[in-house]
């Protein structure tokens, strides 16, 4: 095209996946091994652009066999990169169930369009992996991680637990990132973080929240809120205090307290707004 910030980026590529299926009584497990090989032009890629949306790449397991790991469009991956992994799922009758999943992701020729921190910079990528388990009806487990091919380092790992029971529901995390700075990282990150609700009777629920921050042991977020929903609509008020790192003093001077309401119609659309106090 004759502008230069205008381009397209076609792609070709070969998926093989072949599920092998085998029985334990009452359970039954699916080993599913996955081989692509995706081909591409090298990224045109113009450095006096902004780089707005596709800052936020996370590579895992869920990415590892997308076309396209960017997450936004400001970006574009290039070259021809081969795709290996498998999957496990382990299926009770009670409706428990095992899920992992293993891979790795090798760049073969052309331009890489990745950069120091991602994962994807090298020749051959970090290893992603992840686990799945819900033991009953009222919890999940979850773990992800993406680790240096030689097992030296864990670069990024996450755990999360769920659960729900007759009138509750939530879930607890924990993050351990290791910096990225080219990926809006700039430093090592140790996060906690926790959703819970509570359903009231059939249309109103209280709800809550918080994201702690370990390496600088200090919350970034709280929020507590009252909800209304029904067939027809959904509206939510909120109460929520946030750190703002432009006004941080370190006595809790700097952090933000906000009320936000939200209405959201089912067929029509929904509105927002909100103001700081």
């Amino acid at each position: 095209p004759d502008d230069p910030d205008m381009y397209v980026t076609p792609s070709a590529g070969f998926d093989m996946r072949m599920p092998f299926v085998a029985s334990y009584g009452s359970l039954q497990g699916v080993l599913t091994p996955v081989f692509q090989v995706i081909a591409a032009p090298s990224e045109q890629r113009d450095d006096d652009n902004a780089n707005e949306d596709a800052i936020t790449l996370n590579f895992d397991t869920t990415s590892l066999f997308l076309n396209d790991r960017f997450s936004g469009f400001d970006r574009r991956e290039g070259g021809v990169r081969a795709n290996a992994g498998v999957t496990y799922t382990l299926l009770g009758e009670s409706g428990a169930f095992l899920r992992a999943s293993l891979g790795e992701s090798f760049h073969i020729a052309g331009e890489n369009s990745f950069t120091a921190g991602s994962g994807l910079d090298g020749t051959s990528s970090d290893l992603v992996g992840a686990v799945a388990m819900q033991l009953n009806e009222f919890a999940t487990l979850g773990y992800q991680a993406r680790v240096e091919e030689d097992l030296s380092r864990i670069n990024v790992q996450e755990a999360t637990l769920g659960l729900t029971f007759d009138q509750f529901s939530g879930f607890l995390s924990y993050a351990d990132v290791a910096e990225a700075a080219d990926y809006g990282r700039p430093e090592d990150a140790q996060q906690v973080w926790a959703d819970g609700t509570y359903h009231i009777d059939e249309v109103w629920s209280l709800f809550g929240g918080l994201r702690y921050d370990l390496e600088e042991e200090r919350f970034m977020e709280r929020s507590i809120g009252v909800a209304f929903e029904c067939d027809c609509m959904r509206a939510e008020l909120r109460y929520s205090i946030s750190r703002d790192d432009a006004f941080d003093n370190n006595d809790g001077g700097g952090d933000e307290h906000r009320i936000d309401l939200g209405i959201e119609l089912r067929t029509i659309g929904g509105i927002s707004g909100g103001f700081s106090l």
